[in-house]
């Protein structure tokens, strides 16, 4: 780049070689101007392809203190999924309850994504024998 301007100014101040000067400016208006407009534009079109070939997406709504019917009903309305994935005793909560999820709420995945859920059990169910 810098010879070609040093080339490119040393010919404008002198006067001379006018076809050259036309050539090396065309060349540089092809080389920096038009070869990445070019390369630009078909980044572009790939990238508006990747995004449309992806699944839809929603946010994971707050689960936690809702009912298991609540949270399945939720859910079902942001067109997510619910997976039992544990029960464990929380005295401080009433069964039923909703007491961990993941993903977190306010994550951002694919429709049909399945959530899965731990809820509060009444009984204490104790280390074995």
């Amino acid at each position: 780049m810098r010879f070609l301007l040093g080339v490119l100014v040393g010919y404008s101040l002198r006067g001379k070689q006018k076809l050259l000067i036309r050539f090396l400016v065309t060349l540089a208006l092809v080389v920096y101007v038009i070869v990445p407009a070019i390369a630009l534009l078909g980044l572009s079109l790939d990238v508006q392809r990747e995004r449309r070939s992806r699944p839809a997406q929603t946010k994971v709504p707050v689960l936690k203190g809702l009912t298991y019917q609540d949270a399945e009903r939720k859910l079902r309305a942001a067109n997510l999924n619910v997976r039992l994935l544990a029960t464990r005793h929380d005295s401080a909560l009433q069964p039923g309850l909703v007491i961990d999820q993941t993903p977190a709420p306010g994550e951002e995945v694919a429709c049909g994504y399945f959530v899965g859920v731990t809820i509060s059990r009444k009984d204490y169910v104790g280390p074995g024998p």
